[in-house]
């Protein structure tokens, strides 16, 4: 848990006893008398997924209370759980109070609560007959199907666009509110289709609202990133416009992944390849299929969900394939390993401070030298020096007359070729062949008598 989490915790545990006046405080108390939990969680969703904020244990008499300090107004989600049917959704702004029952069926609110939850609690009263279907269904044990679930939703969707849009004075939460409804809206529609039923429909059965339901509407910002498993509601989309079609889907993956072009937003474009890539099961599947998808990835966070993956599923062991990684030169050129493909390479991992990383350096130049105007090998030496020592280690390379391929790894050093190739000690090297796979994943060293009879069996 870090600071903050447990800092709202701790104030979580006293909010119900705090001075109510206390403007710096937004205080969101209330009883939960369904189905009695231990605890309640405040959620609030941030990039797409729902992260916990804090926790409140359940008083004798079911009272819940959390205390925090928002730097802006946002939606949060109280429950006991993160699925759909275990929480509510409130908007919660600096110095806010909200306090609110939980009973069997939904919430009432209680006593002077904000314009934006009271706005809130009537969307809520308007959507929750769909919400009781879709949702609740093992509670309201009506035996609803489509058969009377879409005469419901038709009901509401006659009205639903002429809901109110400028509900309160405050401009920001209007706008999300807008979009919030739509996304609530949709989520619930296609919830219900997807959870048990004893009759199901078929493509014809779906009411026009489905039928409007598509990426593009939905995927024009990241906006849906601010609704809770908003990627997921998309999915299901996804899914329901290939049933609706009579599209059999033998691979959920691959349908998805077919769909990526028709999101629109580029980030949420790569949440759903990031997503994906990160499902895989083997390194030379994510490769492959990395290569057709890669290209939308587009924030550092996608990235690194690929990275880690590549990193649980690769071994660094003769074979298998290398992990591609990108320094710049010298001359600050951006340089790959997969520049090279075609070619053996010899890798040299070191650094201007390691001692038997310098006593290899004659043997190294010597070798290049045997080499030298053969183009099917290519020498390349990845420095680790910090980031800072990048001047340290320019001079370095000038004084020594280094040659081959010279790359400064940097700060960068330990997330680009240290931890994907599983490097415990420096100098290490590397030789990977010309199909991009790893002939020895700890090669011998140059002063070795063993690195020539290696060179001229790989090349």
């Amino acid at each position: 848990m870090n600071k903050l989490s447990a800092l709202l915790v701790t104030l979580a545990l006293v909010a119900c006893k705090v001075d109510q006046n206390n403007e710096n405080l937004t205080v969101a108390s209330g009883k939960w008398e369904r189905d009695k939990p231990e605890k309640i969680y405040l959620y609030k969703a941030i990039n797409g997924e729902l992260k916990e904020i804090a926790s409140s244990s359940l008083s004798d008499d079911s009272v819940f209370c959390f205390a925090l300090k928002p730097a802006t107004g946002g939606f949060y989600h109280i429950g006991p759980g993160k699925f759909l049917h275990d929480r509510y959704t409130f908007y919660l702004k600096p110095g806010d109070r909200l306090n609110v029952t939980v009973n069997d069926t939904s919430y009432v609110l209680n006593g002077n609560n904000s314009a934006e939850n009271r706005e809130l609690t009537k969307w809520h009263d308007f959507v929750q007959p769909v919400e009781w279907k879709a949702v609740y269904f093992d509670k309201a044990k009506s035996n609803s199907t489509y058969v009377d679930f879409f005469p419901l939703l038709e009901e509401k969707t006659k009205v639903l666009g002429d809901y109110p849009k400028n509900v309160t004075a405050n401009e920001a939460f209007n706008s999300a509110f807008e979009e919030y409804r739509n996304f609530n809206f949709a989520d619930l529609a296609i919830h219900y289709i997807y959870t048990p039923r004893s009759a199901h429909p078929e493509g014809e059965d779906f009411p026009e609202y489905y039928r409007k339901l598509d990426l593009a509407a939905l995927s024009r910002t990241t906006a849906i990133m601010n609704y809770p498993q908003g990627t997921d509601v998309l999915e299901r989309i996804i899914f329901n416009n290939l049933r609706m079609e009579n599209v059999a889907v033998t691979d959920p993956v691959e349908a998805i992944m077919n769909n990526i072009p028709n999101i629109v937003n580029d980030t949420l474009k790569g949440e759903f390849a990031a997503k994906f890539l990160s499902q895989k099961r083997t390194y030379a599947g994510l490769l492959d299929v990395e290569e057709k998808y890669g290209k939308y990835l587009v924030t550092d966070k996608q990235r690194n969900m690929v990275r880690e993956r590549k990193l649980a599923l690769n071994e660094t062991k003769d074979g298998n394939p290398a992990t591609d990684f990108k320094f710049p030169d010298k001359d600050g050129k951006p340089v790959a390993l997969s520049d090279f493909k075609g070619k053996l390479v010899y890798i040299d991992i070191w650094a201007t401070w390691c001692g038997p990383c310098k006593q290899e350096l004659p043997h190294l130049k010597k070798l290049e030298a045997e080499y030298h105007g053969n183009n099917n090998i290519v020498f390349l030496s990845v420095s680790t020096d910090a980031s800072k020592d990048y001047q340290k280690w320019k001079d370095f390379l000038a004084k020594e007359d280094l040659k081959g391929v010279q790359l400064f790894g940097g700060d960068d050093s330990r997330q680009g070729i240290i931890q994907p190739y599983k490097v415990s000690g420096i100098p290490r090297f590397v030789l990977v062949g010309k199909d991009g796979r790893i002939v020895a994943a700890d090669a011998p060293r140059p002063s070795s008598s063993e690195i020539r009879a290696l060179l001229k069996a790989n090349l």
